[in-house]
């Protein structure tokens, strides 16, 4: 590697792992100040809502469930799909792009010496040679059965001097059982270019069986490179430390709900409807029903029967409070609107003075 690949690749290190650090500490932050909201019970209405309405989907909608578990299963088929492509590209690159399974496989093309004609290369035209390929594309190719199989005009994939694999075609078969090949895009020959003298059939690792897949490659070899393996590592950290704190999240709440459920009750199973349920927090006060739980930091407490009266009140203390809500935020948004009125204002009256100002000079 040269030193500015070697710094490349520092930079990218660095960059990677702050991101993921940060994104470790933002997720990580975020999520544990969610789950201590939960313990402590600040959120508790949202539960028991949640509770009530997730159990009244499932009775009478089962396709939720059914959906949610596709959605599941297409997301760890992506991630699948995706670890196996990168270790296919991984696997690749220890095999100078050459995948052999028994006696067929596939080749990364790096390079454009067979992406067109040369007009220097008349045997194209003459014998109708069209099966040339391009940069990053994976063709298929077969190994042959004995050296006598080998054709002239044959794209043939290779092992040069430098032990990187080549995609060229014969273009000449000398008596002694060595061979020439070209690429089409170039004119001249690869004979002491890319292998001393002529090529040797232990060389030549397969053809090329006209099937190709257009572009991919280029992902492989990306994924392939210092970079890649570096970025998808990352990507994969990522992906983990959410499902992490996800499952945490999600622990915490089916904790919070089974807890809720059982301190107050609640009976799933003789639901009523949840938008007629009266559910209300005040402070350390819950409110359901016609009950009122006391909890400290988010452990129960006691339980009060309320009476009519007393729920009444407690219900219009609520009702004005979201009244009172409501009222602020509508002001906020007013005066949000009336500042951005005043500002249009008072551009167009700085630009009339100025016209007026140019207008009298």
């Amino acid at each position: 590697m040269s030193n500015i690949e070697i710094l490349s690749l520092v930079v990218t290190a660095i960059c990677l792992i702050s991101f993921c650090l940060v994104f470790t500490f933002l997720f990580r932050s975020y999520y544990l100040s969610n789950i201590e909201s939960i313990t402590k019970g600040r959120d508790d209405v949202a539960i028991i809502e949640f509770a009530l309405e997730e159990f009244k989907e499932s009775k009478d909608n089962k396709k939720g469930n059914i959906k949610k578990t596709i959605s599941q299963i297409a997301s760890y088929s992506v991630l699948a799909v995706v670890l196996v492509f990168f270790g296919f590209s991984v696997y690749s690159r220890f095999f100078n792009n050459n995948l052999l399974f028994g006696d067929t496989g596939y080749v990364v093309i790096s390079s454009g010496s067979m992406s067109e004609r040369n007009p220097a290369n008349t045997y194209l035209e003459t014998y109708h040679l069209d099966n040339q390929f391009n940069t990053y594309d994976i063709i298929g190719i077969e190994k042959y059965d004995s050296q006598d199989d080998i054709k002239l005009y044959d794209v043939v994939s290779f092992y040069g001097q430098d032990n990187i694999i080549y995609v060229h075609r014969v273009v000449g078969i000398n008596s002694n059982g060595t061979y020439v090949t070209r690429g089409d895009s170039n004119n001249v020959d690869d004979t002491n270019r890319l292998y001393e003298g002529y090529l040797t059939y232990d060389k030549i690792i397969g053809h090329y069986t006209n099937f190709r897949i257009q572009l991919v490659g280029v992902f492989v070899i990306f994924l392939q490179s210092n970079s890649g393996i570096i970025t998808i590592i990352s990507i994969i950290y990522c992906l983990l430390m959410f499902d992490h704190f996800k499952s945490k999240y999600e622990e915490a709440v089916y904790s919070r709900k089974e807890l809720l459920i059982k301190d107050l009750e609640i009976n799933l199973e003789t639901l009523e409807d949840p938008n007629k349920v009266f559910i209300y927090k005040d402070l350390e006060k819950l409110y359901y029903k016609n009950y009122e739980y006391t909890y400290e930091e988010g452990k129960y407490i006691k339980k009060l029967e309320l009476s009519e009266n007393e729920l009444n009140k407690v219900k219009e203390e609520s009702i004005a409070k979201e009244k009172e809500k409501e009222k602020e935020e509508l002001a906020k948004k007013e005066n949000s609107l009336l500042n951005k009125i005043k500002n249009k204002f008072n551009k167009k009256s700085g630009s009339s003075i100025d016209e007026k100002g140019n207008d009298t000079l």
